[in-house]
């Protein structure tokens, strides 16, 4: 199912560009979609954000989900593609980008209550597996074999770019913005580093081989890369170097954050959440809801965390994590 392939480990490693949406003969007409009462606990998200006091998520067929009360209620809110997205990044309140599965653009300019498709031909049909907003009206998107766009106006147009080589091809994970660096994180131990917000990229000696599912800036001046099998690593110097973080865990890390209190916490599949005190150097583990896998994390202004993944979005209270 979408589930298994997206958030498994083949997540970012053979994310599929046909076949898992709708057909055009048995696509919903925007009416028909706009009517669709989703429940927050029975859809696939990939990626999850607040801006302002709207939260918003992203996942199978091209839908989104919005709270404006902290995660009490959600409000499903259809986009113009019927693939499913996978990434998420806003400018400000009103301006943000989705990406997704068969080269999907779409952006808003109200906050995600209206969606607008945007076109971009180079893409083709792959997969785009995430997007980020590096400063002003400067976003990147990226994804499987070596697709990577730039815009300079918010969304609005996407020039393709070479990232290393002509002939790179490995999927690209995510991208982040680490003070005025970027650092990407992809399949096969592919690390880099741009300087010049992603026009040139420097190439990376990886400490390992295995894909790269994500990366995080730690507010202490450290970088963590986390992916396939548990491995988690550490970098003090923007990845010039990296120290390995035994997590006791085979289990994949998809995504991270560091919560406002300063404690990192890293999840992934089968409902694993990792939790440091120390910026990183060493995890304990937990584990929320047992085999179904969480994709992204944010934490609610005034504390509590909402998980996105196999089964929508799954609130937790922190204290929890106390009492393990």
């Amino acid at each position: 199912g979408i589930a298994g392939a997206m958030l498994g480990v083949s997540m970012c490693l053979a994310a599929p560009a046909h076949g898992e949406d709708e057909t055009e003969a048995t696509k919903p007409t925007p009416a028909q979609r706009a009517v669709v009462d989703l429940r927050s606990d029975r859809i696939l998200l990939l990626d999850i954000a607040q801006v302002d006091k709207r939260i918003t998520a992203v996942g199978e067929r091209g839908f989104t989900l919005v709270s404006d009360d902290g995660g009490q209620t959600w409000k499903g809110l259809p986009t113009p593609v019927t693939r499913t997205l996978t990434g998420l990044a806003f400018k400000d309140a009103k301006v943000g980008v989705a990406v997704g599965h068969g080269g999907s653009f779409v952006r808003t300019e109200d906050g995600g209550s209206t969606w607008s498709e945007v076109i971009v031909d180079e893409a083709g049909p792959d997969s785009l597996l995430g997007v980020t907003h590096v400063a002003g009206d400067h976003f990147i998107a990226y994804g499987a074999f070596g697709l990577y766009f730039d815009s300079q106006d918010a969304g609005k147009s996407w020039q393709r770019v070479t990232v290393l080589s002509e002939d790179f091809d490995r999927h690209i994970s995510q991208i982040i913005v680490v003070g005025t660096s970027l650092l990407l994180v992809a399949e096969s131990g592919t690390l880099a580093r741009s300087d010049d917000g992603g026009a040139t990229w420097t190439a990376l000696t990886s400490p390992y081989q295995g894909s790269y599912f994500g990366a995080l800036a730690v507010k202490d001046g450290s970088v963590l890369a986390f992916g396939m099998r548990g491995n988690v690593f550490r970098s003090l110097d923007l990845g010039t170097t990296w120290q390995k973080i035994e997590t006791g865990t085979t289990t994949s890390f998809m995504s991270g954050l560091q919560l406002a209190d300063g404690r990192v916490m890293l999840v992934g599949n089968a409902g694993l959440i990792a939790e440091s005190a120390d910026g990183g150097q060493s995890f304990v583990l937990h584990t929320a809801k047992p085999g179904k896998g969480f994709a992204a994390l944010m934490e609610k202004p005034g504390g509590g965390i909402l998980f996105a993944g196999e089964t929508g979005i799954t609130p937790l209270d922190p204290a929890w994590l106390k009492s393990r």
